[in-house]
């Protein structure tokens, strides 16, 4: 079963948190992922805490982190594998210190293998406007999804060669205390080793990770009730 894009969303945040956005998700074999982006006004490394869907926590699959000039910018992607639908439920995530920036972005797949939902995971870091992971798949159809920070509010993202964007948020207008974020995704047709990559509108300090997303094999059975259907002489028996 092919991998599809169901919604996504994203909102600004500054401060200690937590972090709030409400989301819908819809489809079958559903896969949940929340890129954080933040940025801190000082070097040291912080972390994201705490991230979670209608209370259920998330799994933390791809972090770095770039810190210079008395910044330090860090990128998570975290999953959860069927998520509930059907309502708009809470993302929250927390960061370990107050942020001066921040950007949630929400992602909902459909066609997801439900028992390994993710496999490789890769990320880039550093001063500079093209950033860029390769990411083998060990199964065709697989995508490559996640995203990017880097400081500098005004900044724009063009994503790389194959690569789609689903979000590019700048966060303000400030050069020093802002960040703009992207998220991107790229279908993998065969297996083997893709990049993905997102350049920048100018150099700064940032951060892309990204995650190996693995397709169902199938998709579900019909159920009706409790029971399961099938087909026997062109007639639905249970």
């Amino acid at each position: 079963m092919a991998i599809g894009l169901d919604t996504s969303a994203t909102g600004l945040f500054s401060g200690t948190g937590p972090y709030t956005l409400n989301f819908q998700c819809s489809g079958i074999q559903r896969l949940l992922l929340v890129v954080a982006a933040g940025m801190d006004n000082v070097v040291t490394s912080w972390n994201w805490s705490g991230v979670s869907f209608n209370g259920a926590s998330l799994t933390q699959r791809a972090v770095n982190e770039s810190a210079g000039n008395n910044r330090n910018v860090r990128v998570a992607v975290w999953t959860l594998v069927n998520p509930p639908a059907g309502a708009a439920y809470q993302v929250s995530a927390t960061p370990s210190v107050g942020l001066a920036s921040a950007v949630l972005g929400v992602i909902s797949l459909t066609g997801v293998d439900q028992t390994t939902p993710t496999g490789n995971t890769g990320t880039d870091a550093g001063q500079k406007s093209g950033y860029s992971t390769s990411i083998v798949t060990g199964i065709a159809d697989a995508w490559l999804v996640g995203g990017a920070g880097c400081r500098n509010g005004t900044l724009t993202w063009s994503p790389g060669t194959g690569v789609s964007e689903l979000f590019d948020v700048p966060t303000g207008s400030s050069v020093t205390d802002d960040m703009a974020a992207c998220g991107v995704y790229r279908p993998c047709s065969a297996a083997g080793s893709y990049a993905l990559a997102a350049t920048s509108s100018a150099s700064n300090y940032g951060v892309l990770a990204g995650v190996e997303v693995r397709p169902a094999a199938t998709a579900p059975a019909a159920w009706f009730g409790a029971e399961v259907l099938e087909p026997v002489a062109g007639m639905w028996m249970f």
